[in-house]
């Protein structure tokens, strides 16, 4: 009978082992790319308060065209993020030159305003143009685009929410864009490679 009970426990003694090699999942919140993340939309809603405060008082205030609002406000959200995403988001990239993190960062922005101003633009052309489909009246589209392009559009001041609701629109892709782009360029620094193959090996 001890025989037989000694058996049982040896067949069932391997279900209770743990392999060694199993990995071991890393909470989310430890996660370095999701921190990371986190830390940069943090920044993002800073300098998104910024772009939207600057926005408003440049255009629903002072009056000024609206494209040279959206650049107004796009530098000075930029420079906002810049500062802060060197010094905390990706501050272990801080061994780079400042200068040359700069140029990067401007490269990356340049795009992040076109993308940012053509989507606003788009946006408020296509809810003014009225008629049927995506670009509504298309001679009409037209015309409100160029206007705004080209400064034309003083006697056609757009509301409130149409502009800031098309800022919002643009925001929501361009943040994409400028959280890769900044992420795999410009704050990109040799220890990432070495650090993420270390943690592959080990």
């Amino acid at each position: 009978m001890g025989a037989i009970l000694l058996l049982e426990q040896d067949t069932k003694a391997p279900d209770s082992v743990t392999p060694s090699n199993t990995p071991v999942r890393q909470p989310l919140h430890e996660n370095r790319d999701v921190r990371q993340f986190v830390k940069f939309c943090l920044v993002g809603a800073s300098s998104t308060a910024v772009n939207f405060l600057t926005l408003n008082i440049l255009y629903h205030v002072c009056r000024l065209d609206l494209v040279p609002s959206l650049t107004i406000a796009f530098v000075l959200s930029v420079i906002n993020g810049f500062f802060f995403n060197r010094r905390w988001t990706f501050r272990e990239a801080r061994s780079v030159a400042a200068h040359e993190q700069g140029a990067k960062f401007l490269l990356v922005n340049i795009v992040g305003w076109s993308l940012n101003t053509a989507i606003v633009v788009l946006v408020i052309a296509h809810f003014k143009s009225g008629g049927h489909g995506f670009w509504g009246d298309s001679e009409h589209f037209k015309r409100i685009v160029k206007a705004i392009v080209l400064g034309q559009a003083k006697n056609q001041h757009f509301g409130f929410w149409l502009v800031n609701g098309a800022v919002a629109c643009a925001t929501a892709v361009v943040v994409f864009w400028n959280y890769f782009a900044n992420r795999h360029w410009t704050f990109k620094h040799d220890g990432q490679a070495s650090a993420a193959a270390g943690h592959r090996d080990g």
